[in-house]
């Protein structure tokens, strides 16, 4: 079991970028694509993935500034922001990792074998999501007065359950996905993305009943119809930058910097996008070829991926950008007990999310935005003793330190379960 531990580890420690080739590889070999040719692919799409996070690393970056200038207002912060990247850190550090991936990728192939789900998962990396609801299940299982045998099988079924859930809405969200993102054979597998596009779907709905917000056509297309030259995509983020540096006072050069550095992401995303794009048709067709050959022609597969694709959305990384005071102000209101700055430097996943159903709408995009922000942050507050819990337990901090919360933690799975736990007094 230290031996299957330390390989696991050791393979998840590479990062999705350099993990992912080596999944998509293997798999074009399993639908008979060949060595070469499916090596080929794969580093296409590791490419394609490492590059969007090198160009979304850089717009964290060039965004740090505006975030700093409020990171020190105001007091009453208890808990410290780690992001995704510190959740997933503990994700993977319990023991559930060794026994979900493998239970989850086998799941996976029957469920598609019996025609119930369309969705073939191969973002094995952030299964950390479906082993951190496993994680809640387990310790606050515990809590409750299970043995530790009983709530780690409970755990690892929750788990699986909450995988099923999301290929079933990968295969829901797929045409929409597809054609909006225009991301053709592919769907995304990530359960905040879904919790965030339900919110979305649900605004947007709303604000279809508002007069005058019903009717209000804004898109990208009619800035740049109505603002000509000023209205193209990387000039107007270009102004975008430029108003935020004015709005949070910083000097000439880090504007200057900013700015540039703005309309420069929004430029390479979608090249980038479009590189892993390039390696990843190719894959999605002959596992299409393949299960049609199992399933009969009328069954298509989509492959499950990371919501990061979606980063070339125009329209969401320009909303990012808009969105920083906003969310900002928000992470003031009444019972938020962290300051958000992990957060903010992942906004553009949040305004490109919110993008799907608001149809390239920006007050759609905006309100949207704005409802999910003050929803993860009220809601990763209640869940901040059950996130801190976890880290302790698995050894990520220490019993004593500063309470921690971070992305996933905040859920629709682990919140539920979180609340059946209290009414037994579990936390």
């Amino acid at each position: 079991m230290n031996v299957l531990s330390t390989i696991v580890n050791f393979v998840l420690d590479l990062g999705g970028g350099i993990f992912l080739p080596f999944i998509i590889a293997i798999l074009g070999i399993f639908f008979k694509m060949g060595v070469f040719d499916s090596f080929k692919n794969g580093l296409r799409i590791g490419a394609g993935f490492t590059g969007i996070n090198l160009v979304i690393g850089v717009l964290c970056d060039a965004l740090a500034p505006a975030v700093a200038h409020y990171q020190n207002i105001g007091s009453g912060f208890t808990a410290t922001d780690i992001g995704w990247e510190g959740m997933s850190a503990i994700a993977w550090s319990t023991p559930f990792s060794i026994a979900i991936v493998p239970l989850g990728m086998i799941l996976n192939y029957i469920l598609i074998r019996i025609k119930f789900t369309k969705t073939m998962d191969v973002d094995v990396w952030n299964y950390w999501h479906f082993i951190l609801s496993a994680a809640v299940v387990y310790y606050l299982g515990v809590g409750m007065g299970w043995s530790v045998g009983l709530a780690a099988v409970l755990g690892i079924l929750f788990a699986l359950l909450t995988f099923v859930v999301t290929l079933k809405l990968g295969d829901i969200i797929a045409p929409y996905w597809q054609e909006y993102y225009g991301l053709p054979g592919t769907t995304c597998c990530n359960t905040d993305a879904f919790m965030m596009w339900g919110e979305n779907w649900v605004i947007c709905k709303l604000l279809d009943f508002i007069p005058g917000i019903n009717n209000l056509n804004i898109g990208t297309k009619w800035i740049n119809d109505k603002l000509g030259a000023f209205g193209e995509t990387s000039v107007l983020t270009f102004f975008c930058g430029i108003l935020l540096s004015l709005i949070t006072r910083l000097d000439l050069k880090t504007m200057i910097t900013m700015s540039v550095t703005l309309a420069s992401c929004i430029i390479l995303v979608p090249k980038m996008v479009g590189l892993l794009m390039e390696g990843l048709v190719p894959i999605s067709n002959v596992a299409r070829k393949y299960f049609k050959s199992k399933l009969g022609d009328d069954y298509d597969i989509y492959i499950g991926m990371d919501e990061a694709l979606y980063l070339g959305d125009e329209l969401g990384i320009q909303c990012s950008v808009i969105m920083i005071p906003i969310a900002i102000f928000l992470a003031f209101l009444p019972g938020i007990i962290y300051f958000p700055v992990a957060g903010l430097g992942g906004l553009v996943y949040v305004t490109c999310a919110m993008a799907l159903f608001a149809k390239g709408n920006p007050v759609k995009g905006i309100l949207s935005s704005m409802w999910s922000c003050a929803a993860v942050y009220y809601l990763s507050s209640f869940m901040a003793p059950v996130g801190n819990m976890i880290a302790v337990k698995s050894g990520y901090i220490a019993a004593g330190d500063a309470m921690v919360v971070g992305s996933g933690i905040s859920e629709w799975q682990n919140v539920i379960f979180a609340l059946i736990a209290k009414a037994f007094k579990a936390w």
